[in-house]
């Protein structure tokens, strides 16, 4: 009779673990699935209601955490909307998940949209000693593109390198959101003042496409070392 009972429990016991396995293996196979343009109920049809949900002006977020039953694994999903369609998605090991997951670079209640903080300069005694890191660097950049105009954008890029610093490297990245040299100019202008490494200079003149637009590169970023 024990050996029954055991048998029925082990029976139980792997059925469950094999549906809880089978879950998540749906679930990430289903991140293959999901695709730039999808409508908010297609997410929904391929994995779920999301665990987290976040907004400000014009993206919406939402977040799931699919957890492998046996190994304990973690995958975060993280998927953006605009205008109620997949804008961009980005999953990742949840191991390595950092405690405060990326939101709105500001909250919405933290920005006052009529003012224009004015950039740090490079001898700012706040401005931070070290580059800003890859991960927020890449926010920075992804909510900078994501607004539907040039305006917003600037404005949200002018606010989101205080006290900060960048490379060039990373300076040539946010210019490249644009595809005019006046636009990148307009970049430039604002980032010149937190790049670090001057001696890389050439790489951002090199960039533009005009000679016109090399020049007056050059007389930017000279002006910011003053």
């Amino acid at each position: 009779m024990k050996t029954k009972t055991f048998i029925a429990l082990a029976l139980i016991i792997s059925s469950i673990s094999f549906c809880s396995c089978g879950s998540y293996m749906t679930g990430k196979s289903a991140i293959m699935k999901v695709e730039k343009g999808m409508a908010k109920k297609e997410v929904v049809s391929l994995l779920g209601e999301p665990d987290f949900r976040r907004f400000d002006e014009q993206v919406e977020e939402w977040e799931y955490k699919k957890t492998n039953p046996l190994t304990a694994e973690t995958t975060i999903i993280i998927v953006n909307f605009i205008n109620e369609r997949v804008s961009n998605m980005n999953s990742f090991d949840g191991d390595n998940y950092p405690a405060n997951p990326p939101v709105a670079i500001y909250p919405p209640g933290d920005i006052d949209y009529g003012k224009h903080p004015h950039p740090s300069r490079p001898d700012d005694h706040r401005r931070p000693s070290r580059v800003i890191n890859e991960k927020d660097f890449q926010q920075l950049y992804n909510k900078v593109k994501q607004k539907p105009f040039k305006d917003d954008q600037l404005e949200l890029l002018e606010m989101g390198v205080t006290n900060k610093n960048f490379t060039c490297k990373q300076c040539i990245r946010l210019m490249s959101i644009y595809t005019f040299d006046d636009d990148k100019l307009e970049v430039l202008e604002i980032v010149a003042p937190h790049i670090v490494d001057s001696e890389n200079y050439e790489d951002i003149i090199k960039s533009l496409s005009f000679l016109s637009s090399e020049e007056k590169a050059n007389k930017i970023l000279r002006r910011s070392q003053k």
